[in-house]
């Protein structure tokens, strides 16, 4: 494929004579007609006219066009242009007759009838990378008929030709928004803690003791908030007992299901309006891991290192673990652990499995401002499709898909489309960092570096996006390879 760079124009030339007796260069007219990066080279094209020129008959006018780094770091001389004097012209015929004449590096410009033609110029030189944005200048050097040098001037014809062209951004293509699939059945979960205090070694309820009726009245009003929502319906209820690890592992656990069997008979008689066999009891029995957790935030805990290290040691035999915590010296490790943490190992987690109705696209925003939670991928997306491209409401409920369902590729192919759509490819960079797993994502992280200007990174993504199948990818590291080619 071909790049063409091309610059037209007229610039009659105004000479700034830097030292000259004679110069004729303010006389010269010099269309430039076209510079172009073809390849691995550059053509220039010029035309030169001489309307009333006069040369004195002993002199000879070198016009000599020079392309010149736009900072003046580096420069090419391209072919010459010789206008000469009629007497000139003469010696100069003889002495190309000699077999000591050197051919000159330029053309010479033909007189007809006495007057000097018009010479369409063309030239081809190498192409470097510092010729983006160089000028071309003429220079001039006027000899006499001793090749004296009787003067010289320069002017510059073409500013800034071949401008550093960044390629196309919006030329490099990339997925469409998708539509999610639906859920055929919308499940949603709620968990909450409750503390509901037994007696030692018991598991029958009792809601005077303590402050277990303000626990009770708490889930009381958690569950009914599910259960009397018309939006909502109830698929279980399950309560799961925990215990603190002081005594064994078999006699927590038929403690912990005694007591979390006992919770779920209660609550079934406070919700007659929840069918029983949608109520559960299970008894996960000792908190490790609320524990594990409790100890690594407490670093003013006495022993703790020490205790970490129990209960990373023995994961097999609960039983052991704790006696072994027991066994830590001073014996203030374990009385401190006990007293501070094993308290709030004791408690019953309620969880509330429920399914939620679908939604239409103007219930759908209500509920987005609401409970998005209770909106399915395809509803939120049926939401950002109401508002108009690259509105903050498109881009808010996209968003919002994406916080919901952040492991969800279609969501976040989505988001980042239209971030690109809105000409942030920031905003895509920053979203995708370290989750464009799929050939589309990885393509889109390539055309977002593309429009941020960073090339060589966009490459690479290009080649591990078409490297997975994406065949726009394909296309993108093509057109990009183009583009450099013929760039550097």
């Amino acid at each position: 494929m071909t790049n063409r760079i091309i610059l037209s124009g007229i610039l009659w030339v105004t000479a700034l004579v830097a030292a000259a007796q004679v110069s004729y260069l303010d006389r010269v007219a010099v269309e430039t007609k076209a510079v172009r990066k073809v390849d691995d080279k550059v053509t220039v094209d010029l035309l030169w006219q001489f309307n009333g020129l006069k040369v004195n008959t002993q002199n000879q006018a070198e016009f000599i066009p020079v392309l010149v780094a736009a900072d003046g770091t580096a420069e090419t001389e391209l072919p010459h242009v010789f206008v000469e004097g009629r007497v000139r012209r003469w010696v100069n015929e003889r002495r190309e007759l000699s077999k000591d004449w050197s051919p000159r590096n330029g053309e010479v410009v033909r007189r007809h009838k006495g007057k000097y033609m018009p010479l369409n110029y063309h030239a081809e030189i190498p192409w470097e990378a510092w010729m983006h944005g160089a000028n071309i200048e003429v220079r001039e050097r006027v000899t006499g008929c001793a090749n004296c040098l009787n003067g010289y001037a320069a002017t510059v014809i073409a500013p800034s030709v071949l401008p550093y062209r960044t390629p196309d951004a919006s030329a490099f293509r990339f997925a469409s928004l998708v539509t999610p699939a639906e859920e055929e059945l919308k499940m949603r979960s709620i968990t909450f803690r409750g503390r509901f205090q037994f007696r030692l070694d018991k598991y029958d309820i009792d809601p005077a003791y303590k402050d277990n009726y303000k626990k009770l009245e708490e889930a009381r009003a958690k569950i009914d908030e599910v259960a009397s929502n018309p939006d909502l319906n109830i698929v279980s209820i399950e309560v799961a007992g925990y215990t603190s690890p002081e005594a064994t592992v078999a006699y927590n656990e038929r403690l912990a299901r005694n007591r979390s069997t006992s919770l779920v008979n209660y609550m079934k008689k406070r919700f007659p309006q929840v069918p029983s066999q949608k109520w559960f009891a299970s008894w996960p029995n000792e908190d490790w891991d609320e524990l594990r957790e409790a100890v690594e935030k407490d670093t003013l805990l006495p022993g703790r290192e020490q205790i970490l290290d129990v209960i990373s040691k023995y994961p097999d035999n609960l039983d052991l673990r704790e006696q072994k915590l027991k066994e830590l010296r001073p014996a203030t490790i374990y009385e401190t652990l006990y007293r501070k943490h094993y308290p709030y190992l004791r408690h019953n987690d309620y969880i509330i499995r429920f399914a939620v109705r679908p939604f239409t696209v103007e219930e759908a925003r209500v509920q987005l401002l609401k409970q998005p939670e209770r909106l399915s991928a395809a509803e939120i997306y049926r939401v950002a499709m109401s508002y108009p491209e690259n509105s903050p409401e498109r881009i808010q409920a996209l968003q919002t898909a994406v916080r919901l369902y952040p492991s969800d590729d279609i969501a976040l192919q989505n988001l980042a489309v239209a971030y690109l759509q809105a000409g942030d490819p920031l905003e895509v960079l920053s979203l995708l960092d370290g989750r464009a797993h799929t050939a589309s994502l990885q393509n889109i992280v390539g055309v977002a570096l593309i429009h941020a200007k960073r090339y060589e990174e966009a490459g690479l993504w290009f080649e591990k996006a078409a490297a997975a199948g994406a065949s726009e990818a394909r296309t993108n590291l093509q057109l990009l390879n183009e583009w450099i080619s013929h760039t550097r």
